[in-house]
């Protein structure tokens, strides 16, 4: 199978095949209880997602859960999955007609896999029109769309509150960054990231704050860079 390297966050194949007895790198203890207090460090359960049809597939950036997000002037647009959102924003601001016309073809994609094939290709071939800040914003911007996926579903929100307690792991063999890796090399930043995300939710729902969120989020998300 042949692998490249694109950038410093991302291994990918050109096609992406589940992968058996995958173990992705599960956070220490310590961290874990950082990220979300309810995880016990004794009695831990891993739920492992990666594809769309997977029990917890909704998880993945891949799932279509259109999401309404703040443009460059403010106005609202919608994007067809997180994976858009996530590589359209690299080309965010970006001063040339070759970037826009790739943030407008990622938005316009007709699937998540093209998006990223997009976003991907783009940012290899040439890596000039990837905005100068994107290695330091791009987690907090993949935060605030996962805040705003969620939010927006009800089912979503009922879905991840009811794995606490768990270890969320991407179990993605190709992706060292958001995933964790083959053998359990990759950082998982997807799974960290939504485990946050659900304790910040946990805490809003033992007060019976989950509007008060929906609309903090609202507030939040534009002041995305």
């Amino acid at each position: 199978m042949h692998e490249t390297h694109i950038g410093p966050d991302m291994l990918v194949s050109g096609f992406l095949h589940s992968v058996p007895d995958l173990a992705p790198m599960i956070p220490s203890i310590d961290e874990t209880s950082v990220i979300d207090p309810t995880v016990s460090p004794y009695e831990t359960s891993i739920i492992f997602f990666y594809k769309t049809w997977d029990p917890c597939g909704a998880f993945s950036n891949f799932s279509l859960h259109p999401i309404q997000m703040p443009g460059e002037n403010g106005d609202f647009s919608t994007w067809q999955s997180v994976e858009h959102h996530y590589q359209g924003h690299k080309f965010v601001g970006v001063d040339d007609p070759v970037g826009k016309n790739c943030f407008e073809d990622i938005k316009n994609a007709k699937s998540p896999e093209e998006a990223a094939r997009l976003g991907r290709k783009m940012q290899m071939q040439r890596p000039d029109l990837v905005r100068s800040d994107w290695e330091s914003i791009k987690i907090r911007v993949m935060f605030w769309v996962l805040k705003c996926k969620f939010l927006t579903y009800s089912n979503l929100t009922s879905m991840l509150l009811s794995t606490a307690g768990s270890v969320l792991v991407e179990a993605s063999p190709h992706d060292m960054f958001w995933g964790g890796g083959r053998d359990g090399e990759g950082l998982n930043y997807l799974g960290r990231l939504l485990m946050q995300l659900r304790s910040e939710l946990l805490a809003y729902s033992s007060s019976g704050a989950i509007k008060t969120a929906c609309a903090l989020e609202e507030n939040e998300v534009q002041k995305l860079p």
